[in-house]
């Protein structure tokens, strides 16, 4: 991992901290139709009561829906501000950055909803072997992923930081990594300037 590519993730999180307040507000604590197939497909894909891990959990949306389908969450995120907005509404939360923090321990199946886009490509397959051997024999990610191609600056600073991905170059990195993705969905509310895309992938054995 290169200086300029922690760079520009360090340059995100910083602007996460200004905003995460604002973002848990802009954004509904109520999951779409398509984020919620999602999440019950990740549900149906673990053990009842199985452990997952959610990276990136922000304001802890998608987590507050897994635990109503029996699920025990551990919600994480390298935004100090995120934390401390679910610490607040009476949630455990915990610092964990997954470019350069071990998992410890193994669980049944991982959330990484919205974070991708803010991985360089050359961090990528570092983050998706890490998950891997995060998961139990044939645990189950969740993920989702900028569609299209490059890279962009956006926000009105300018401050995040948004790697694009093709629906196959996406996969063959799971595949590479271990992983065979078994089902995707695409936001319904997407524009085609945002177009986003969400996968289950099964670990291998």
């Amino acid at each position: 991992m290169t200086d300029p590519d922690n760079a520009n993730n360090r340059r995100t999180v910083a602007a996460y901290e200004d905003y995460a307040r604002s973002y848990a507000q802009a954004v509904s604590a109520t999951p779409s139709a398509g984020e919620a197939e999602g999440l019950r497909r990740l549900a149906a894909a673990v053990p009842a009561c199985g452990r997952v891990l959610d990276i990136g959990s922000g304001p802890g949306w998608e987590a507050d829906f897994l635990e109503t389908l029996g699920l025990q969450v551990r919600r994480t995120d390298v935004t100090e501000s995120f934390l401390q907005f679910q610490i607040e509404r009476g949630k455990a939360a915990y610092r964990f950055d997954v470019l350069s923090d071990e998992i410890a321990g193994t669980y049944d199946g991982m959330l990484m909803l919205y974070v991708l886009q803010h991985f360089e490509r050359g961090q990528l397959d570092g983050v998706l072997r890490k998950l891997a051997r995060g998961l139990t024999a044939n645990g189950a990610l969740l993920l989702s992923h900028f569609l299209g191609e490059g890279e962009t600056w956006e926000g009105d600073a300018q401050d995040y930081r948004f790697v694009r991905w093709s629906s196959q170059a996406l996969d063959e990195r799971l595949t590479q990594a271990g992983f065979t993705v078994e089902w995707e969905n695409f936001d319904e509310s997407a524009s085609e300037e945002r177009p986003w895309r969400r996968v289950l992938a099964r670990k291998h054995g």
